[in-house]
């Protein structure tokens, strides 16, 4: 068997443990090390450590960070894509006529809110079950929290709002000119990026907070597609609306996580070793 450990800019990993006892104690004494450097500088509770200035270096790395996640460039890419040969109307026109997954117009747009929702009450869920300091007021901690969620989702949504004035698309079923971007998408990727930032912090095994996270990012899928279903929206606008509420998130993330650290133990097994692994985030 062999140690691994892997130290980026997001943390510290260290896998597997040696056979040698020495050889043990002498890879788990700089984890410990690190553990205790960072908590004396840092705190282990999201959204303590909030701040309206997190430093411009840090707010466009944020920003390059967000425009190099696949979850904003590809649907960026197709969103783009789809407008050669009106490859976006075919398909919308396809979808809302067939209406394979919601069975018709009225059901898939009942949907689209309903999963909306979802991510509205996960997000708000998960944020008052985050761990809170002992030396801080509940309250408090989750109303600094909650507030500065709300006010990324808000600003997605504002920032879609103006794109809606500046393209005045008309929506499939005609019913207006708001249809790029979407803002039921926009709005359920920016809430299933919050609920996931508070799962981070969850108390949760690896394997729970994978499934955790599929689940959010499952709820937004459905209410964009259910959209394009109910003639809301184009294929495109939707996932226009899904890049724009994931980079902003991404930015949002820069306030609430400023000056934070998170550390975490996880038992590791398998056939053929044991061992542990540990997860620092700074």
């Amino acid at each position: 068997m062999c140690l691994w450990i892997r130290a980026t800019c997001k943390g510290l990993y260290c896998r597997h443990w040696p056979d040698s006892k020495w050889l043990r104690m002498l890879a788990i004494l700089p984890v410990f090390l690190l553990l205790m450097a960072c908590s004396s500088n840092g705190r282990h509770v999201l959204g303590d450590g909030m701040t309206l200035k997190p430093g411009w270096d840090r707010f466009k790395q944020s920003a390059i960070q967000a425009m190099q996640d696949p979850a904003v460039w590809i649907p960026l890419a197709g969103a783009v894509l789809l407008q050669v040969d009106d490859l976006d109307h075919e398909l919308s026109d396809r979808l809302r006529e067939d209406t394979p997954v919601f069975g018709s117009a009225d059901k898939a747009a009942e949907a689209s809110d309903d999963f909306r929702s979802l991510t509205t009450w996960s997000y708000l869920g998960t944020a008052l079950m985050t761990p809170t300091a002992t030396d801080h007021s509940w309250f408090v901690s989750k109303a600094k929290l909650l507030g500065a969620e709300w006010v990324t989702v808000q600003a997605a949504r504002g920032v879609t709002g103006q794109l809606k004035s500046l393209s005045q698309r008309e929506r499939p079923n005609g019913l207006n000119d708001k249809s790029f971007p979407s803002g039921h998408a926009t709005s359920a990727s920016v809430q299933a990026q919050m609920a996931k930032l508070n799962i981070a912090y969850l108390p949760l095994s690896k394997g729970s907070r994978t499934a955790l996270n599929w689940t959010q990012d499952g709820f937004a899928v459905l209410t964009a597609w259910a959209r394009v279903e109910a003639g809301m929206h184009y294929p495109a606008d939707v996932l226009a609306g899904w890049a724009v509420g994931r980079f902003v998130g991404h930015l949002g993330t820069t306030f609430i996580t400023a000056n934070e650290m998170q550390a975490r133990v996880s038992p590791l097994l398998s056939q053929t070793w044991r061992g542990i692994e540990v997860e620092v985030r700074f």
